[in-house]
């Protein structure tokens, strides 16, 4: 029988498109290993894609509250910055999901993207997009608009050699009219993503507050990195990075602070058939 799955987009791979890649779960806190040139060398990761926790007091499980003040959250951001760049290939990205928060105390919006591009500057990465991801499943607001977008920041070593594959990444034009040839256009910095919701959620089992949708990090891998390459989510949560990973071909390295998300994401992987246990590691940091 010959054997085929489907990729995020639905279409059927067959065996010869489908490579044998390695996934590995470490589960132990970013700051920590991060600089543990053990697991990562200089230059070794292709693609960074990854979404912090910001203070919005979401719990993740039973380990974890999400309740940073924004001076540590900021602090926080520069070493892991510091270090994805060291992580970083040459021609490497980096894409960084945050979102404008409420303040604790008065509610005022606090712009996290804006501190984000500066503690990342701090870092040497050169801001190549800010893309809004546009959303319309959230809770209504009362007193002021209702928020329906998050920032994702994509960010360079050098900011005139990096990967990008605009034609993987391509949609269809607006008009029918044939007079326009070509394989699509370009996909802008306003990109549409509907957010996993809790029934979604549910559904698929997966326990966990904020999970991204495929599709969104399928365009990101797609043109930010070649099937082989190597992807990593040093906050993988719920394993979305590393699922869509395995499924465009890709390797993958996800750390995750709180060992209870491990069977939610080798479940996750498990969903993509081929399925090889021998491809998938978990390894418990020990500091």
């Amino acid at each position: 029988m010959r054997e085929t799955r489907k990729g995020v987009d639905g279409q059927l791979l067959t065996a010869s498109q489908v490579q044998k890649t390695t996934h590995c779960l470490i589960i132990g806190d970013a700051l920590k290993v991060l600089p543990d040139k053990k697991y990562f060398a200089d230059e070794s990761v292709n693609l960074i894609v990854t979404s912090p926790p910001y203070g919005l007091g979401k719990k993740y499980g039973n380990n974890f509250l999400d309740r940073f003040d924004l001076k540590s959250w900021i602090e926080m951001l520069e070493i892991v910055g510091k270090q994805v760049w060291r992580i970083l290939k040459a021609n490497g990205s980096f894409f960084l999901n945050v979102s404008p928060i409420p303040h604790p105390k008065n509610k005022e919006i606090v712009p996290l993207d804006s501190y984000a591009y500066f503690a990342l500057k701090k870092c040497n990465f050169y801001l190549r997009n800010k893309i809004i991801w546009h959303f319309n499943n959230m809770q209504n607001c009362v007193k002021r608009l209702s928020g329906r977008w998050e920032a994702v920041l994509w960010f360079v070593k050098d900011i005139n050699d990096y990967v990008f594959n605009l034609d993987a990444v391509r949609v269809p034009y607006l008009t029918n009219d044939k007079r326009i040839k070509g394989v699509g256009r370009n996909p802008t910095d306003v990109w549409y993503f509907d957010r996993i919701n809790n029934v979604t959620k549910k559904k698929l089992q997966i326990n966990h507050p904020c999970v991204y949708p495929d599709a969104m990090i399928e365009r990101i891998v797609k043109m930010s990195s070649y099937p082989g390459d190597l992807v990593m989510d040093p906050f993988v949560g719920s394993g979305t990075t590393m699922r869509v990973a395995k499924i465009l071909n890709r390797n993958s390295i996800g750390v995750e602070i709180n060992p209870e998300f491990e069977k939610i994401i080798r479940k996750r992987l498990q969903m993509e058939n081929p399925w090889d246990e021998s491809s998938f590691k978990v390894i418990v940091y020990d500091d």
